[in-house]
């Protein structure tokens, strides 16, 4: 509908017509029993190019409100391309939002239809930019991400650097981390007390939901799948964290012959993650997911 519209403007543009008809079909596409229905549109006689914008704007936004309408009585499915405009408009005029729960976000970003685990590529550092960006803008402008080591290698753990590990696809797992060196029984190989520079902390519920909105779809699938509760301090309430690196792709140990080859020392203390083995190199790092305190979300 969107490039139909397009064309419609064009070929209006320069002709002198006060006003023009645009066609719009309710139902669900295959010709039987669809509703005609028309929109009548308003002057287009020499317009400027700021009413242009204004015009378009109108108009996309009359366009936005019939596909949510149908999409809520069932009638169509709101294309893809349409799908990003329709969560702004969903976030300035329909409230629902705030009372959405994680399911609800996944079937409204249509999770399931994105990539496969199996085929989702690993991060670029543009991703994690976008990531911390959009955290900035949306929840907390004074957290700065300025960790010498890029996201794609994780964060500075101590004097030597980055983690020892490196993320690539994992057979049967998707994205995973995999040891960058031999790594020795009872060694630290991932977190820092008090969480890392990476760390993006959501206080209350509402704001990972205004973060989810404002974040393109596959990107927001990607955060509901990584987000997890923690407790930052000791004795301290427990809240939602992502981590906007290459340490979100950690795995855990699901099958009966695979067992978690890092955890924390004590259940107290799950931010600090320790071999418990000999770990060789280019050997998937995992660790059990249930070191972590029950969601709160």
């Amino acid at each position: 509908m969107a490039s139909r519209l397009t064309s419609l403007l064009r070929s209006r543009r320069g002709r002198g017509d006060d006003t023009f008809t645009l066609p719009v079909t309710m139902g669900d596409g295959d010709g039987d029993g669809d509703e005609k229905r028309s929109i009548k549109l308003g002057r287009c006689r020499k317009p400027s190019s700021s009413s242009l914008v204004k015009y378009i704007l109108g108009v996309g936004g009359a366009a936005l409100m019939i596909f949510h309408h149908g999409k809520n009585k069932g009638i169509i499915p709101p294309p893809p391309r349409l799908r990003a405009m329709t969560r702004t408009y969903l976030r300035h005029q329909d409230q629902d939002w705030h009372k959405w729960s994680r399911h609800d976000f996944r079937a409204q970003f249509q999770c399931s239809h994105h990539l496969s685990a199996g085929t989702k590529s690993v991060p670029t550092l543009e991703y994690w930019q976008t990531l911390r960006d959009v955290y900035n803008s949306e929840v907390d402008s004074s957290v700065r991400f300025d960790d010498p080591v890029p996201p794609t290698q994780g964060y500075t753990l101590n004097e030597n650097g980055a983690p020892p590990y490196y993320a690539k696809l994992s057979p049967g797992k998707g994205r995973g981390l995999f040891a960058s060196r031999n790594i020795q029984e009872g060694e630290l190989v991932d977190g820092i007390e008090g969480g890392t520079k990476s760390y993006m902390i959501f206080a209350t519920i509402d704001a990972m939901r205004r973060y989810l909105m404002a974040l393109p779809e596959p990107m927001a699938c990607d955060v509901l799948e990584w987000t997890y509760t923690q407790k930052i301090v000791k004795g301290g309430p427990p809240v939602l964290v992502v981590v906007s690196d290459i340490s979100s792709l950690m795995n855990a140990a699901w099958d009966d012959d695979a067992d978690p080859n890092v955890m924390p020392k004590d259940k107290t203390s799950s931010m600090l993650l320790y071999a418990t083995r000999d770990i060789k190199k280019d050997e998937e790092i995992l660790m059990s997911y249930g070191v972590f305190p029950g969601s709160i979300w």
